[in-house]
C-alpha cells in the first residue's frame, strides 16, 4: 500500500530568487548571542549546509562526540548573518582556533528554540 504525504519545503530566497551555495557562503558570519545570552538578531531558519570546518566547542576533543548543532541564517538589521551555534556549555568568552564571534554555544534554555527552527533549504 502507498500513503501519499504532504510536506512543506522552505528555500531560502532572497529577492525572490533561492539561495545558492555559494551565496551562503558570503553572509558574514557573526555570532548570534550576546554575551549575556540574549539573541543579537531574529533567526530565520537552519541550513544543513556545512561551508568548511565545523569546529566544536573547546572541551570537545574527539568528533565523534561533538554535541548536536546547526548552521543558522538570522537577521540583525536589515542585513542577513550565518552561524553555527552548538548545544552545550554556553561560554559567552569563547575563542575559537582564533576566530572569536564564530562558533559559539547556545544557552541551555535556548538549544530547544534553535533546534526547532524551520529546515531551509538552499540551491546547489
Amino acid at each position: 500500500m502507498i500513503t501519499t504525504a504532504v510536506v512543506e519545503v522552505k528555500a531560502l530566497t532572497i529577492s525572490g530568487k533561492q539561495v545558492t551555495q555559494s551565496v551562503f557562503k558570503q553572509l558574514p558570519e557573526e555570532r548570534l548571542y550576546a554575551p549575556d545570552g540574549t539573541m543579537r538578531g531574529r533567526p530565520w531558519g537552519r541550513v544543513n549546509f556545512h561551508p568548511g570546518r565545523c569546529t566544536p566547542p573547546p572541551d570537545t576533543t574527539v568528533w565523534w562526540a561533538w554535541p548536536e548543532h546547526a548552521h543558522v541564517v538570522w537577521q540583525l538589521g536589515d542585513e542577513l548573518r550565518r552561524a553555527t551555534v552548538w548545544a552545550g556549555k554556553f561560554d559567552p568568552d569563547v575563542s575559537l582556533e582564533g576566530r572569536p564571534w564564530i562558533s559559539e554555544t547556545a544557552p541551555p534554555s535556548e538549544w530547544n528554540l534553535v533546534a526547532d527552527l524551520p529546515q531551509l533549504f538552499i540551491a546547489v
